[in-house]
């Protein structure tokens, strides 16, 4: 009975010393949360790549806008030829087809556009988001958080706010 006893006080606290350990690490888990909201439009890259991107975008859609109106002037001109008698009904196929043709190019050229908006969009934002993750990394590192939350994702926040730590970090 004596080594049933023994046995049993050992395995208890075994695992009275593995809940402390665990308990030990658990607490030594620093976590963090920031606002990358207020981070990221904060960024001088960020306020610039917005601009180009804004500006590249009305370039495209000045390139729809000529390319729409092109299209309705031939309309307007093939209309104004047909209700003066001027158009044989062949020419008028010809135009119906050649109105439809211009339709489907400019549909295409509209998805191409926003297509090439969203590439430019994601070729500017990448180094921004690669630089701004990089300053999480050295401020976690250097103040030993195990996690960066954002917050956002938080229920609670009863952590520490690295918000002014990471715009120290990226110089703002």
């Amino acid at each position: 009975m004596r080594k049933t006893t023994k046995g049993f006080l050992f395995f208890a606290m075994m695992i009275c010393l593995l809940a402390f350990q665990s308990n030990t690490a658990q607490a030594q888990q620093k976590i963090a949360y920031i606002d990358a909201e207020s981070i990221i439009p904060s960024m001088p890259e960020y306020k610039s790549a917005q601009s180009e991107i804004e500006q590249y975008g009305r370039q495209l859609q000045r390139r729809l806008e000529e390319q729409q109106k092109e299209m309705e002037d031939y309309y307007v001109d093939i209309m104004t030829k047909a209700q003066q008698g001027l158009l044989s009904p062949a020419q008028e196929q010809e135009a119906q087809e050649k109105l439809t043709e211009m339709q489907t190019s400019l549909q295409e050229e509209a998805l191409k556009a926003d297509q090439q908006l969203i590439d430019k969009e994601v070729s500017l934002m990448e180094p921004i988001y690669d630089k701004f993750d990089s300053a999480l990394e050295s401020v976690a590192t250097s103040n030993g958080y195990t996690y960066i939350i954002d917050k956002k994702l938080l229920l609670y926040s009863g952590g520490t706010d690295a918000t002014s730590q990471v715009k120290r970090q990226l110089g703002i």
